[in-house]
């Protein structure tokens, strides 16, 4: 994981495809030393799953400051939804969007249909 500090903004590369139990608890540091001062933001490109630990994380979390997360690809969206994590993090579609606090995306409105 990638830690960098960009124009009043800490920004997290998770660079496997899940966060493990180590990265989590650096989260949870930089949370807790940098998130009265910064906005903090997770880069989830290369994300492809989301455990519950990460998901309770983003819930307490978001009882002090939200965590932002971008660049997240439609699986983890998906999972967001579906367990109704999606309230407790603000979403961007790219670094661009959060750094400038632009763009967020707002009107989500996913539907799970039946295939015929």
């Amino acid at each position: 994981m990638r830690i960098r500090d960009v124009d009043g903004v800490c920004i997290a590369d998770i660079e496997k495809n899940v966060v493990s139990q180590s990265e989590l608890e650096k989260i949870k540091r930089i949370f807790k030393n940098k998130s009265a001062r910064k906005r903090i933001g997770l880069n989830l490109q290369n994300v492809s799953f989301l455990d519950y630990d990460f998901i309770h994380f983003l819930k307490e979390a978001s009882l002090k400051h939200k965590i932002s997360i971008f660049n997240a690809n439609t699986d983890v969206y998906l999972f967001l939804f579906i367990s109704q994590a999606d309230k407790y993090v603000n979403i961007y579609i790219d670094c661009n969007d959060f750094i400038s606090d632009k763009n967020s995306v707002v009107y989500r409105r996913f539907k799970l249909l039946k295939s015929a």
